[in-house]
């Protein structure tokens, strides 16, 4: 076939039918093999070029781009992207929209996956394994100590994982009492005073931070564990001689009777807790509190090497020098694998197996008790990060799903214009095989592209988002951005597949018979969709959902599914209803055109009217803008709500502004030393025990919480939801005389017991009396309670009702202090509290640092509670998703109204030239259309802020499952609601207005022609 030089229409159509040639002949040899019997090389092969003919193919389009200013002739892709750059490019603006959300999620999460376990622990020391022998015989020569690490040694390289163990620690502890003076007020106190043997790199932290004194070398020497405070207002000195009293009765007050069982120690020195550094861990960066490590509550303890502490233990009477061992095994947490933390906690648990056989069998030991408190934190730390997860999730699926739809209305819009261009080819001669070869071609070239500026854009957005502080702010301290091979070819692949899912249904649509009928059709039915009622079928199947999800018997499961059932229910719920509302918008113009031509706006009359005649492609643009303003309106109030639920999460934890566990209730003095501080509004003494009862076949745990009724009221955190009656009310009941308690209204029900009643169980005790009947302190008791009032909620319950028998039923009561003595327990089985309120305006978490400096580190506030805290990375990626939301849906608000502006004025152009020719102005032209673009804007904006209100609460409704508090408050932000809503506006506003201004600015001569 010759062609003459100068003849560039017939080059352009030869190298168009070449192209199209090229490209079916290369995906037929690509596709052959796999649909024929061929040799294993000839499938390799075709194997081979099917993954690299794309990358090869993108390389030849932009060198051929490249080469453009340097050799203007000829160039092969030239002709074909020329004549359908126009639709690339709004095709690709969706499918870009989409890499840039999934690239910047990907490599966000990844970047916050790698340092999420580190995070976790920075609020958390222990990071070990701890095991213990419960009331071991200590002997008195330091061989023992070499024995039990020895065997913990084996058991480790038993198994041969000792790269991850650390360092080892080991001592004994024994509880005892000492009677004490306050120099300054002369009131004499009974404070607990632990006693701990140990040696190795424990003693040594110790003997380099001796504050006063010297260390202990002799029999009989301790070292004084204690603050700078206590040193001051005590009598025990460096020097002096403190004695040590042995607890023989399970009551305080009746061991205090028998002075025979103490010893004598002599104070060598003292350490000041106050000061002393963090106890560093070898090899790693972790570091723990010397209290968390021993656990110590009074902050009182007497401290020596192993062989003198055994010593001192054998004087003192009656006790055969018995007490607890503890092994600390140090895991190095840096082998965590963040991203399979199964195997992690399945090698922990195969180290404590090997632990407690080789305890067993070396050692002879009956009873080994490992706290594994690493797999305590992975399980939790599961459980926090499939929360962040659940809350990612709940944001990017929508938004990824408006971005496909984008992509998918974008082709639509250009479709017919599409066709008359590839009608036009196939009236040259193309057939379908060609036309799909050429569809596909610029589906990869506009793919790669894509992909490239996806990327590009998506990894500094991934940037912006790690330092995100609040609503589009970005002052959070950053976490670093990690890109790894991992997080590339997960954000690769998540893209490609986005780009193909995206790009072949465009492909599908436009490979569908075409006929010439349709051009210049008007659309006046709903789509097709609403044909077959699909609107309904998807509010159904989300409420379908929606119901299983919130079935009781699944409350246990509520984590697990919540991806699987409560956000696809959410989802399809508000696809559903903007769907279903979409109906309305006929119903909307009408109004609208009805109050239009009774003030005689005729210019507005007329351009709802349009609202008519392309009444499908008018709400197919509303239900992206609707669906992109309920998005935002969920990126609202969703967090808003959170970090009120958040708060009042920490505060029902908590029980009040700050608590100290493990207060020493008898020591009054220390109450009003703290209840006279400043900053102290007030204080209230809370105490908690757990009362099993042995009367019946199952394990049932009676929680009673035995409250001051005088002080609560004005320090504990109640809200007026807890309870059908006033909280001073209820507390007035309790006043009465007898063992008068409040009930959970809920687990009354399951009781079948009713107000008013009385109420019977036995439970097992503790007493000096169960002696002399059965040979033991162990015994049973009956406790006859009444029940005056019920409450359906109680501060402080859930935090303190750990007990051994995980498997055992609880039931909760309230009840006063003044009836504690009715009870036979032992002190240790009470667990003692202070609660504090602070006074209005005060900084809570500059108070909790005072009182740590005098109450120890067993101090708790609800700033330090709080599960996301601001200005933290885990702060972060609670706003990145909301951050990324937005700013994807004020884009794409622009963009919708901004095609759907230009694409229908396109197709309207001889319809604005010939009314410009009859007479009509520009200044009414503009207000014609910019009036229909607006009223569409303001029934979605309609629509999208109802939905995003019914979407908010079932999305709280979703990411509040796994915190045992009461209901949430739904939180409604109206201020940045209306700021965030009037940006959609105007983002939309612009984008139809812009192609309006630019359309009827047309030459009439120019439109006319180009209609033509």
């Amino acid at each position: 076939m010759s062609i003459k030089q100068n003849d560039p229409i017939g080059m352009k159509q030869l190298i168009l039918k070449n192209l199209f040639l090229l490209t079916k002949t290369t995906w037929s040899y690509i596709a052959r093999p796999f649909t024929s019997e061929k040799t294993l090389e000839v499938l390799v092969v075709s194997f081979v070029l099917l993954l690299i003919s794309p990358i090869l193919l993108v390389i030849s389009i932009i060198a051929d781009i490249a080469l453009l200013p340097f050799l203007p002739g000829l160039h092969l892709f030239r002709p074909l992207f020329k004549a359908g750059w126009k639709y690339g490019l709004i095709s690709a603006i969706g499918v870009t929209l989409a890499v840039i959300v999934l690239t910047q999620y990907t490599f966000f999460m990844y970047s916050y996956q790698y340092r999420a376990f580190e995070l976790f622990l920075e609020g958390e020391s222990r990071q070990y394994l701890q095991v213990e022998v419960e009331y071991e015989l200590i002997e008195t020569i330091a061989g023992q100590y070499d024995q039990i690490l020895d065997t913990a040694t084996n058991a480790i390289e038993y198994i041969n994982v000792t790269e991850y163990i650390l360092q080892k620690d080991l001592y004994f502890k024994r509880g005892t009492f000492t009677k004490d003076i306050d120099s300054i007020t002369n009131i004499t106190t009974y404070p607990n005073m632990n006693l701990f043997g140990t040696d190795g790199k424990l003693r040594s932290h110790f003997w380099n931070h001796i504050s006063i004194g010297r260390a202990p070398r002799n029999n009989g020497e301790v070292l004084l564990l204690t603050t700078q405070n206590y040193y001051n207002h005590s009598s025990i000195k460096v020097n002096t001689t403190a004695h040590l009293l042995v607890p023989v009765s399970f009551y305080k007050e009746q061991s205090l009777l028998y002075p025979e069982a103490y010893t004598e120690v002599n104070i060598s020195g003292v350490v000041f807790l106050d000061d002393i550094p963090r106890y560093d861990i070898i090899n790693t960066k972790v570091s723990m509190t010397t209290e968390s490590m021993l656990e110590l509550e009074d902050q009182l303890a007497v401290l020596s090497a192993w062989e003198i502490s055994a010593n001192i233990l054998h004087s003192i009477g009656l006790t055969e020098g018995k007490a607890n061992i503890y092994e600390n095994l140090f895991f190095n947490v840096n082998l965590i694998d963040a991203f399979d933390l199964q195997d992690d906690i399945d090698l922990i648990k195969q180290i404590i197996l090997s632990l407690k056989t080789w305890y067993f069998s070396d050692l002879g030991y009956k009873e080994v008790e490992i706290n594994s408190y690493l797999i305590d934190l992975l399980e939790d730390f599961k459980d926090e990060y499939n929360l962040y997860q659940i809350f990612m999730y709940s944001f990017l699926a929508p938004i990824i799903a408006l971005t496909i739809i984008v992509t998918i209305y974008a082709a639509n819009l250009v479709r017919k214009k599409r066709e008359r261009q590839l009608t036009i080819l196939s009236s040259r001669g193309a057939n379908r095989v060609e036309i799909a070869s050429y569809l596909i071609l610029e589906s990869v070239v506009i793919g790669g592209f894509a992909l490239i500026i996806g990327v590009a854009v998506g990894s500094p957005l991934a940037k912006l988002l790690t330092k995100s502080a609040g609503f589009l702010n970005f002052t959070n301290p950053s976490l670093p951005l990690v890109v790894e091979v991992g997080s590339i070819s997960r954000a690769l692949i998540a893209s490609i597949i986005a780009i193909l899912v995206i790009q072949l249904i465009n492909v599908a649509t436009l490979l569908k018979k075409r006929s010439s009928l349709d051009y210049g059709k008007v659309e006046r039915h709903l789509p097709s969709l609403y044909r077959y009622y699909l609107d309904v079928g998807f509010l159904l199947l989300g409420i379908s959902l929606w119901i299983v999800y919130k079935i009781p018997d699944l409350s246990d499961e509520k984590l697990k599914t919540a991806k699987g059932i409560g956000i696809p229910a959410v989802i399809i719920t508000l696809f559903g209803l903007i769907l279903v509302f979409q109906r309305f918008l006929p119903l909307f113009a009408r109004s609208i055109n009805f109050i239009a031509k009774k003030l005689k706006k005729d210019i507005i009359s007329l351009s709802l009217k349009d609202l008519f005649r392309y009444k499908s492609s008018f709400i197919r643009s509303s239900m992206i803008l609707s669906l992109s303003f309920s998005i935002v309106i969920n990126s609202i109030v969703v967090p808003a709500t959170f970090q009120v639920f958040n708060e009042q999460g920490a505060y029902y934890d908590i029980g009040c502004d700050i608590v100290i566990k493990g207060f020493p209730v008898e020591s009054q003095y220390l109450i009003n030393y703290i209840t006279d501080l400043e900053e102290v509004k007030s204080t209230s003494i809370v105490r908690f025990v757990n009362l099993r009862d042995v009367s019946g076949a199952f394990g049932i745990i009676y929680s009673i919480l035995f409250i001051d009724t005088s002080t609560y009221a004005e320090t504990g955190f109640f809200s007026e939801d807890f309870a059908d009656d006033s909280l001073n009310t209820l507390l007035s009941q309790l006043e009465d005389t007898g063992f008068s308690v409040l009930g959970q209204q809920d687990e009354l029900l399951a009781l079948d017991h009713k107000i008013g009643q009385p109420f019977n169980f036995t439970y097992k005790s503790y007493g000096e009396e169960n002696m002399e009947e059965t040979g033991s302190y162990v015994g049973q008791s009956n406790l006859t309670v009444s029940l005056v009032n019920d409450f359906k909620f109680w501060p402080a319950f859930i935090r303190y009702e750990a007990e051994e028998d995980a498997s055992a039923i609880y039931y909760h009561f309230v009840t006063s202090i003044n009836n504690l003595n009715s009870i036979k327990v032992t002190p240790y089985s009470i667990q003692n509290f202070l609660f504090i309120k602070v006074e209005e305006g005060v900084d809570i978490g500059k108070t909790a640092s005072i009182l740590r400096g005098i109450g120890g580190t067993n101090v708790y506030d609800v700033k330090n509670q709080l599960f996301v805290k601001p200005d933290t990375p885990r702060h972060s990626i609670l706003f990145s998703a909301i951050n990324s939301t937005m700013l994807m849906s004020f884009a794409i608000n622009a963009i919708i109204l901004t095609l759907f502006a230009a694409i229908q004025l396109i197709e309207r152009s001889k319809e604005i030239a010939t009314m410009k020719a009859i007479g009509i102005s520009t200044s009414q032209l503009l207000r014609l259309y910019i009036t229909m673009y607006l009223a569409l804007l303001f029934f979605s904006m309609i629509i999208g802020v109802i939905t995003g209100f019914i979407s908010s609460s079932m999305l709280m409704g979703v990411l509040s499952v796994n915190r045992t508090i009461p209901p949430f408050t739904m939180i409604y932000p109206v201020s940045w609601i209306i700021v965030s809503v009037s940006i959609l506006v105007l983002a939309a506003a612009i984008g139809a207005i812009i192609p309006v201004f630019t359309t009827v600015k047309k030459e009439i001569g120019n439109e006319l022609r180009q209609s033509a």
